[in-house]
């Protein structure tokens, strides 16, 4: 997808060399590739801004500068730590939806449908499967319009059709992210090119790690 005119991007550069190399990508589509399935795990917390790499390393989108209270905001991962045992669904939705101004409840009927988890909507996360969880994060996720999403381990616990679904929602993504008006950046990280997902970019990671 070559045809993209927006020119900020997310930067990383000078992460220690078992993690990530020096990236620039516009907004799109991306893919960590992790075969080895252990750098991301280092670098997940610098993208999603919770921790900050160790000097020198630097983390940036546009203005926003990794690790500060305007990155953060701006940046939303999966898995979700915002989720409480008692908590009902359909209160943590609310939230999702005053939390991101740019969510798209017409897509977030659709992953509901894709994922099947209309029986799901009037539960507590304490009744519900760690798969569903997982399709409840995701669906948010592709929803809610962050400008930085990152998605860890897409297909985990997720049952087959789940995982066709997935793949159709994030082409389907991919080129509704080609067209927005609101830059956004959508990386996956996984040890697989999921096949039949159409990738913006694909960022390999190290395989020679020690974490």
């Amino acid at each position: 997808r070559s045809d993209k005119r927006i020119v900020i991007e997310l930067i990383w550069h000078h992460l220690p060399p078992d993690v990530a190399p020096d990236t620039r990508l516009l907004p799109g589509l991306h893919l960590l590739l992790d075969e080895g399935d252990s750098a991301k795990h280092r670098l997940l917390p610098w993208l999603a801004g919770v921790q900050n790499p160790p000097a020198p390393g630097q983390v940036q989108c546009g203005d926003w500068q990794g690790g500060t209270q305007a990155y953060r905001a701006q940046a939303m991962a999966v898995p979700l730590t915002d989720c409480h045992p008692q908590q009902p669904v359909a209160d943590w939705l609310i939230a999702q939806q005053q939390r991101w101004p740019g969510w798209d409840g017409t897509a977030w009927q659709q992953h509901v449908a894709g994922f099947a988890l209309e029986p799901h909507l009037e539960k507590a996360w304490w009744q519900l499967s760690t798969g569903t969880q997982r399709k409840f994060w995701q669906a948010a996720a592709l929803a809610s319009g962050a400008a930085i999403t990152l998605i860890d381990a897409p297909d985990a616990g997720l049952d087959r059709a789940s995982i066709e679904y997935l793949g159709e929602a994030l082409n389907a993504l991919a080129d509704q992210l080609a067209q927005a008006e609101r830059p956004r950046w959508v990386l996956v990280a996984h040890h697989d090119t999921l096949p039949g997902v159409q990738w913006d970019e694909v960022v390999q990671l190290p395989t020679d790690t020690h974490c």
